[in-house]
């Protein structure tokens, strides 16, 4: 099939140019070693997922040393490092990392023992510790959490020259580095226990996913629903990447994951670059609030407020289906506004035979569902729907998975889980300085301070704090960070609970597309060959959507479906219209190239629609009815007008 000539013949160089200096690519008996360590992490994972986990501190010390040797072989230094092999900077970084981990091993019943009353070794190893989790945050996910971190740390140490609000006592290295190395609130704490117990299994889940061929058969099935219509390579691009992305856990790891795939096909049927890593940075961004693994911040975000995971699945339904809807319009005016072409008939899989083929791929994810929804753990819902993906691989002898097969799933899920393991370690350290110095109710206190008791100004600057501190951070680990500092301030001013916290993780989400630094536009932008900017402008416009239904399931539940069932159906069916009207206000076309002045009369009727309020909706339904009226009615007097 010509689709998949050409996927082959593009997919190996775009990775390589998508990757280029981030990963090494080891050779030798390195690379033997860290394949054998990397299924080692993965099977003892799964083993306690099964059989459960020894005390927290104790597996989150182990989980952090596997991953922590792994990241230092993998990761090199510097982009002029070694690419087949570690240096010996990295040696000693993985040495290290054994040092500081087996020391909490062999002597963890006297470190429990004399909690409060460290010695000189425990500071000493939690310099170190802390050191070296910086030092692989820095080479895996960047400077800017990284940056974060340290300004925490200066934060506790130098509180009494913090001016205002912010002066606290400050804290000694002796008191700050055993808090964060033997307690679990530092960097042992929540963030690396939901890496331990959620993440990691999840993204080797996926990888098991891929490798039984499900990958394929859901880009073929986003292929078979969407190609043949208008903007088909685009909203294919959504629907294969959104799903993709839920799972994955990174908008940027997603982008270079099913990136090499998309941007190509959109771009070889006639989508400007910049639009086509927008439309592929979009996907990857919403698939991070798409039920029902939502980057694995669904389990998490459950676990924070103590509610089951199935009220926040229910919940982020509707916000989610918005979100890729109104990319669905996006897509569709854009390409009724430059007449980009669909994806040609005969390079189209059929629909019916991608689902005879396929149609059992959906089975891990309905075990895993239903186990879910049972009350089964997180960990034990994956096991179980990991173990059902090895076995629906045999349907077809060319995904049939053997030993070889299994093996270098669990390798690939382990690499792919590196960079969110390190950026949950560095948070850890971030939420172990929030907890000593107080700063949570000070920084809530803060917002509360400049809202002056107003819900809606508190939101404002929530937006902006969650903007600022999402930005570089993986999904899960900036949720925590937001839960943590900003969420507290959003329910003392009367949001409700759950929403309170979907809202932090939407705009948390957002700083992946929201211009200037917007790294998964920026990943998209290094395959596309657009301007970083630029893409970041088109997903930006894409996610709009993102930017408005948090404010109005705040102001009102209907859309996460909670209250009476007839404001609910009102929500849902006003929203959906909203859909529509934003893409076209944004994309300035709906069934011809609009007039400038309705494009923002079109947008503000559609932002009242999305308000839950009836009568807002009556007036938005007035403006954005008659802007579509008055549209159509227009392109049939230019239709009828006679030539000349």
């Amino acid at each position: 099939m010509p689709i998949e000539r050409f996927m082959e013949k593009q997919k190996d160089t775009l990775v390589e140019e998508a990757l280029k200096g981030k990963y090494r690519d080891l050779t030798g008996k390195w690379y033997y070693l860290a394949a054998v360590l990397a299924v080692g992490t993965a099977l003892y994972h799964i083993y306690t997922a099964y059989y459960g986990a020894p005390f927290a501190l104790l597996f989150r010390n182990i989980h952090w040393m596997l991953i922590g040797v792994l990241i230092f072989i993998y990761f090199p230094a510097f982009k002029n490092s070694p690419k087949d092999r570690p240096t010996i900077i990295d040696l000693i970084f993985v040495l290290a990392s054994l040092v500081v981990g087996m020391y909490v091993i062999l002597n963890f019943d006297a470190i429990a023992g004399r909690a409060g009353a460290p010695v000189t070794t425990d500071i000493v190893l939690g310099m170190i510790l802390t050191l070296i989790v910086l030092e692989a945050g820095r080479r895996t996910v960047g400077w800017p959490i990284v940056i974060i971190a340290i300004l925490f740390l200066i934060y506790a140490y130098f509180g009494r020259e913090m001016p205002g609000i912010f002066m606290h006592r400050g804290y000694s290295i002796s008191r700050i580095f055993p808090f964060l190395y033997l307690t679990d609130a530092g960097i042992f704490g929540i963030p690396l226990g939901v890496s331990s117990r959620f993440i990691l299994l999840f993204i080797i889940f996926g990888a098991f996913l891929e490798k039984a061929g499900a990958g394929l058969f859901f880009r073929d099935l986003s292929l078979a629903l969407t190609g043949r219509h208008v903007g088909g390579p685009g909203k294919a691009s959504i629907l294969f990447s959104g799903f993709i992305g839920s799972i994955t856990g990174s908008s940027t790891a997603n982008v270079v994951t099913t990136g090499t795939f998309t941007i190509p096909l959109m771009k070889k049927l006639g989508y400007k670059p910049a639009f086509a890593g927008g439309v592929e940075a979009d996907a990857s961004t919403g698939g991070q609030i798409l039920p029902p693994v939502m980057g694995a911040a669904a389990f998490v975000m459950a676990e924070y407020i103590g509610v089951p995971y199935l009220t926040v699945m229910i919940a982020a339904i509707v916000p989610a289906l918005l979100y890729f809807i109104t990319s669905f319009f996006m897509v569709h005016f854009r390409a009724l506004k430059e007449n980009l072409l669909p994806v040609p008939k005969d390079e189209l899989p059929k629909l019916l035979e991608v689902v005879k083929k396929g149609f059992y791929y959906f089975t891990p994810l309905i075990i895993l569902i239903i186990l879910l929804a049972l009350r089964y753990s997180p960990s034990r819902a994956v096991f179980w729907a990991l173990m059902s993906t090895i076995v629906i691989s045999w349907f077809k002898e060319e995904t049939r998975m053997g030993p070889r097969e299994i093996f270098e799933a669990l390798f690939s899920g382990v690499q792919k889980a590196l960079e969110v393991v390190a950026a949950c370690a560095v948070a850890g350290i971030i939420i172990g300085m929030v907890t000593m110095t107080g700063l949570g109710l000070k920084f809530s206190t803060l917002i509360e301070v400049l809202a002056g008791g107003n819900l809606f100004a508190g939101l404002f600057y929530t937006l902006i704090a969650s903007l600022i501190l999402g930005i570089g951070v993986p999904t899960t680990a900036k949720y925590i960070i937001l839960a943590t500092l900003v969420a507290p301030a959003l329910v003392t001013l009367g949001a409700p609970l759950l929403a309170a916290h979907l809202f932090i993780l939407y705009f948390g989400t957002d700083a992946d597309i929201t211009p200037p630094v917007g790294l998964a536009a920026y990943a998209a932008a290094g395959i596309s060959g657009a301007h970083p900017i630029q893409t970041g402008i088109e997903a930006f416009k894409m996610g709009i959507t993102a930017y408005i239904v948090p404010f109005c399931f705040i102001l009102g539940p209907a859309l996460l479906l909670q209250g009476p069932l007839h404001e609910i159906i009102l929500a849902c069916v006003t929203a959906l219209i909203a859909c529509m009207g934003l893409g076209a206000a944004m994309q300035g076309y709906f069934v011809r190239n609009m007039p400038i002045w309705h494009r923002p009369l079109l947008f503000a009727g559609s932002v009242m629609l999305m308000e839950t309020t009836w009568t807002w909706d009556l007036i938005g339904l007035f403006i954005v009815g008659g802007i579509f009226t008055i549209e159509y009615l227009a392109e049939r007097v230019l239709k009828n007008k006679p030539a000349g």
